[in-house]
């Protein structure tokens, strides 16, 4: 049961398109309902980005290396759920990854609206720690998504506790990658993202 971490990642291709695809199903379709039906704005933000404004307030109200130690606990916690809430059949984990995407997509259409172009906004406010943050939530979303379904069909010539075994396994080499990535994302997030959107919008 020997393996590394680029053994897991090349092993978990596919799971981690899937997760990307989940991520970025949920931002499409967010965004093309409320460019149908603006008038959900408000029940989304209600149940999609209420906790991320209370977040954001919490962190950006105390010193820079408070906020990074907030972030940096707020992200393991939901990295640690997103993975492990996968044995409930992956349906937590696959609500994560749209949700996740959706975010995005309600940022685009308000930006959108107040006419604003959307790719350049979202590229300076997440491209800075996304690069790190990113990779990480969609290998947390690929083991989450894996792990419920092996519980249900075992890997090809293992039983269902073998099956386990090896993921709980790949799950134990990826966590000290995964939070390492988070780490570094926590640090731009907090002291060069706000650089980035700074620049940004003081050109439009």
């Amino acid at each position: 049961m020997t393996k590394n971490f680029l053994a897991v990642i090349r092993e978990n291709r596919s799971w981690i398109i899937l997760a990307f695809l989940f991520f970025l199903g949920g931002l499409v379709l967010s965004y093309s309902a409320l460019t149908q039906e603006p008038g959900i704005i408000s029940i989304l933000e209600e149940n999609l980005l209420a906790a991320l404004k209370d977040l954001g307030e919490e962190i950006f109200n105390v010193s820079a290396l408070e906020g990074v130690m907030l972030l940096i606990i707020n992200n393991i916690f939901a990295t640690a759920q997103i993975i492990f809430l996968g044995i409930f059949l992956g349906v937590p984990t696959l609500i994560s990854a749209i949700a996740n995407g959706s975010v995005l997509g309600i940022l685009a259409f308000q930006l959108t609206q107040e006419g604003i172009a959307p790719v350049p906004f979202i590229l300076a406010g997440v491209l800075p720690h996304g690069i790190f943050e990113l990779p990480a939530f969609f290998l947390s979303v690929a083991l989450g998504l894996k792990l419920g379904y092996h519980i249900v069909f075992p890997l090809p010539n293992l039983s269902r506790k073998d099956s386990l075994r090896l993921i709980l396994h790949e799950i134990r080499i990826s966590m000290p990658f995964i939070i390492g990535l988070l780490l570094v994302a926590a640090f731009i997030e907090i002291f060069i993202t706000p650089l980035f959107l700074s620049s940004f919008t003081g050109l439009i």
